[in-house]
């Protein structure tokens, strides 16, 4: 009996001491995108790791493969649409907008596969810093932190939905005033509807149910973009803060001074050190590609939004739109690329307490420490491609200078193309409106 009330006591302290682990700081984002068919794992909510897997026959995977079903339908019926009438640099986006949710949602799925291996490995790192050791007395604490940022992104990128669907029925009410519709529109959601989802409509007759699930498809489709910048966000704001506790710690222990500990205290460090760096390769190697895509589709819509900002917008509400999303996307970015670079910075640091201990504080495994300190490159990489630090964010900026000329130029010469005439009913309402 007694034997087993200590066992029940030590697992006790063994949940309280996991208790700001990542994986039960990021279950909300987790829930919060299966919601909309992304990332569909199963076990979020045990406190075992092992059972965080994907698990094929459940109502997750279905709902993700109906999303990811109908975003390529949306791709499709965007390349008919398109090659009716015609490609400029600013109808394209449609197209992809819509293959870029569809690859997300496919590198989310492949990640889900493997990311029981990811949550075993966090899981044991995160009870290394979780000890009294490297323990730091703060409120904000990691799940604080990411609950933060979540909040604040997820929040700002659904106001970037609200404005973009805001913007749109202001353009199509304009629309329906300047071309004396009213008196033929009995009904303004089907209306509205039919004109949104047009691609779709060219190929499906319209019904009220379609409509509410196209319009749940595409801010599913809009939440998968802002989900991978978030979703990096987490990652990087979670491994840093591991990093910074060794810093912190080793800060403490030197106290002002010089730190000269015995050999067994940089036996411990390292090896803790090494648990961390090998748990960034292992998440590197599950987000190298998400990495990857996250950069290009920032890129390319940093560079559209600039070339619509550029031009003179027809309605003030266009401008509102258009330059909150321009401003929301490029600080999302910086967002990323710096947290992301964080963990490099963090990586790096102990190298100023390392660079004061004199000779005769030096061993041989602190020699040890000192060189990975100084060889390694300890950062989050897009699939080997880069490293993601705060020279690649200068690197970026360069590079969205050279694809706006280039976006310029595609805009300046297909002038003309793509152009739907005012006040003229495309294929879709010729063959639906009444």
């Amino acid at each position: 009996m007694f034997l087993k009330k200590v066992k029940l006591l030590k697992n006790h302290f063994a949940q309280e001491e996991v208790q700001d682990s990542f994986h039960q700081a990021i279950r909300p984002y987790i829930l919060t995108g299966q919601l909309f068919g992304i990332f569909p794992l199963s076990g979020v909510f045990d406190k075992d790791p092992n059972r965080i897997r994907l698990v094929w026959p459940t109502v997750r995977v279905a709902l993700d493969l109906i999303v990811l079903g109908a975003g390529i339908a949306n791709t499709i019926a965007e390349c008919m649409r398109l090659r009716m009438v015609g490609v400029n640099a600013k109808n394209i986006n449609g197209l992809i907008f819509f293959v870029d949710g569809c690859i997300i949602n496919v590198l989310f799925l492949l990640m889900a596969t493997k990311w029981n291996r990811v949550a075993v490995k966090w899981d044991s790192v995160d009870r290394i810093f979780l000890t009294e050791s490297y323990r730091i007395e703060s409120k904000w604490t990691l799940k604080r932190r990411l609950w933060t940022a979540t909040a604040l992104l997820l929040g700002l990128a659904c106001c970037e939905h609200l404005l973009a669907t805001i913007n749109n029925l202001n353009d199509q009410w304009h629309e329906i005033e300047h071309c004396g519709w009213k008196e033929n529109i009995t009904d303004t959601f089907r209306h509205f509807s039919l004109r949104k989802f047009s691609n779709m409509y060219s190929i499906v007759p319209y019904s009220t149910v379609s409509a509410v699930f196209f319009s749940y498809v595409s801010f599913a489709l809009t939440l998968y973009w802002n989900y991978l910048d978030v979703f990096i966000i987490l990652i990087s704001i979670a491994i840093a803060t591991r990093f910074d506790q060794i810093n912190t710690h080793l800060r403490t222990l030197a106290g002002g001074g010089v730190l000269i500990p015995n050999e067994p205290f940089w036996i411990r460090v390292r090896t803790h050190y090494v648990s961390l760096c090998e748990l960034l390769d292992e998440v590197d190697q599950a987000v190298a590609w998400i990495v990857l895509i996250s950069c290009a589709t920032n890129l390319y819509f940093i560079c559209l939004q600039i070339l619509n900002v550029s031009q003179k917008l027809r309605y003030p509400m266009n401008d509102v739109y258009y330059w909150f999303s321009l401003l929301f996307l490029m600080g999302r970015t910086a967002t990323l690329f710096l947290c992301a670079a964080h963990i490099h910075e963090a990586a790096k640091r102990p190298l100023d307490i390392v660079a004061k201990i004199p000779n005769n504080g030096w061993s041989v495994e602190l020699d040890r420490f000192s060189s990975q300190l100084k060889s390694e490159t300890v950062a989050l990489s897009g699939m080997g491609f880069f490293h993601i630090t705060r020279q690649l964010l200068f690197s970026m900026a360069g590079t969205i200078v050279t694809y706006e000329l280039v976006m310029l130029k595609f805009d300046k010469e297909s002038e003309g193309k793509g152009y739907i005439r005012p006040c003229s009913f495309f294929d879709i309402e010729k063959k639906w409106l009444t």
